[in-house]
C-alpha cells in the first residue's frame, strides 16, 4: 500500500484523449452543506426504530449485512478474505455496503424490488484495476419497455466502480475529488493531444462509462474511500463530493450511498434541480439548474437547499 500523501503509481487506465469527451468542468460539492443536507434526509426519511421486519429476505438472500455495535440491530459480522486482488475486493464491495443499501431501499420502497446492483461483466482492456456495479433493473425488464421509459430507468441507474486501494490510494481519490478541470481535446496537427495524466484518466474513465450505460450518477471507491459524483445533463459539467473513509459518520458511507441511489431515483430529490428553460440541441450546452452551476453554483445550491426546505 503506498504510504499516505503518495499515489500508488499503478492507475494505468488505458484510456486516452478524445474529440468526443464534452467534459469541461467539475465543481465540488464539499463545501455547500452536503453532508448536512444527506444526514437531515436520513433524520427524515430513515426511521429510528425497527419496521417490524427481518434484516433477511428469504426469497432474495438481500440482507442487512453492516454491523451496528450500540443498537438495537442485532447484525452478524461478516468475515471477508483478505483481497489479493480486484476479484477478491469485489465481494468486500458487494456483500458490505451494497447488499446493506440495497436492502435499506427495498425495506423503504418495495415498489423498488425488480431494482439491484450486479456487477457489470464486459471485456474491459483496465477490467484488472477497474470494475463496477450497476444499480438498475435486469435485463429482460428493459427489454420490455418503450424507449422512453428505458431512458428514464437508465438516467436513475447508479454505477458504482472500484479500484483495489494499492491502485486508487487516498491521495488518488483526493486527487480525483479535488480535480477542477477536464482537459480539451486537440486535434493532431502542429499541436498533438497531451497525454492524459493519472487523474484525468479516472475522470476518462468513469465519464466513459456513465455515458455509454447513459447514467450521469456514479460512485468511485477502493473500500477504503469513497466518493460520489454526477455528470450534467449535457455531459459538459460533473459534480463530486469530498473524500469519506470507509469508517466515517455523520453521515456513514450506507447513508451517503443510500442517499445517492435514491436522489438517482427521484426518491430524495433535494439533488433534483427543476428545469429553467427548454432543452436545448445536443451541440449547445445543457440547460437544467446544476448545469448552470458551471456559471454560479451557490446559486444552484441554494435553490437545492430551498427546494429541500420547500418539500419539507
Amino acid at each position: 500500500m503506498p504510504p499516505d500523501g503518495h499515489k500508488s503509481h499503478l492507475n494505468n487506465l488505458q484510456v486516452r484523449p478524445e474529440a468526443w469527451r464534452r467534459l469541461e468542468n467539475i465543481y465540488s460539492l464539499a463545501n455547500f452543506g452536503l453532508e448536512e443536507i444527506i444526514t437531515a434526509w436520513i433524520d427524515v426519511y430513515l426511521p429510528e426504530a425497527s419496521l417490524g421486519l427481518d434484516d433477511r429476505d428469504e426469497d432474495t438472500g438481500e440482507t442487512l449485512s453492516i454491523p451496528c455495535p450500540g443498537t438495537d440491530f442485532d447484525i452478524a459480522y461478516q468475515e471477508e478474505r483478505r483481497p489479493s486482488d480486484i476479484n477478491r475486493l469485489a465481494p468486500w464491495i458487494d456483500n458490505l455496503a451494497l447488499m446493506t443499501v440495497q436492502r435499506i431501499i427495498h425495506l423503504l420502497h418495495p415498489n423498488t424490488h425488480v431494482w439491484s446492483f450486479s456487477l457489470v461483466e464486459e471485456r474491459d482492456l483496465d477490467r484488472k484495476i477497474l470494475r463496477s456495479y450497476l444499480w438498475t433493473v435486469p435485463e429482460y425488464v428493459m427489454e420490455g419497455l418503450a424507449e422512453d421509459d428505458r431512458k428514464s430507468i437508465q438516467y436513475s441507474s447508479v454505477i458504482v466502480a472500484f479500484q483495489p486501494p494499492w491502485v486508487l490510494s487516498k491521495q488518488d481519490i483526493k486527487e480525483f475529488a479535488n480535480c477542477r478541470a477536464f482537459p480539451p481535446f486537440r486535434k493532431p496537427g502542429n499541436a498533438f493531444p497531451t497525454p492524459l495524466n493519472s487523474t484525468h484518466r479516472i475522470w476518462a474513465k468513469i465519464f466513459d462509462m456513465c455515458v455509454a450505460k447513459n447514467t450521469p450518477w456514479f460512485v468511485l471507491t477502493s473500500y477504503t474511500h469513497w466518493t460520489f459524483g454526477m455528470f450534467s445533463t449535457g455531459w459538459t459539467a460533473a459534480f463530486i463530493s469530498g473524500v469519506y473513509e470507509y469508517s466515517a459518520s455523520s453521515p456513514t458511507i450506507a447513508e451517503c450511498l443510500t442517499f445517492w441511489i435514491a436522489s438517482a431515483m427521484r426518491i430524495a430529490r433535494v439533488l433534483q434541480y427543476p428545469k429553467v428553460c427548454e432543452e436545448p440541441p445536443s451541440s449547445q450546452t445543457p440547460s437544467t439548474v446544476y448545469d448552470a452551476m458551471a456559471q454560479s453554483p451557490e446559486a444552484a445550491l441554494a435553490l437545492a437547499l430551498l427546494d429541500q426546505n420547500t418539500a419539507a
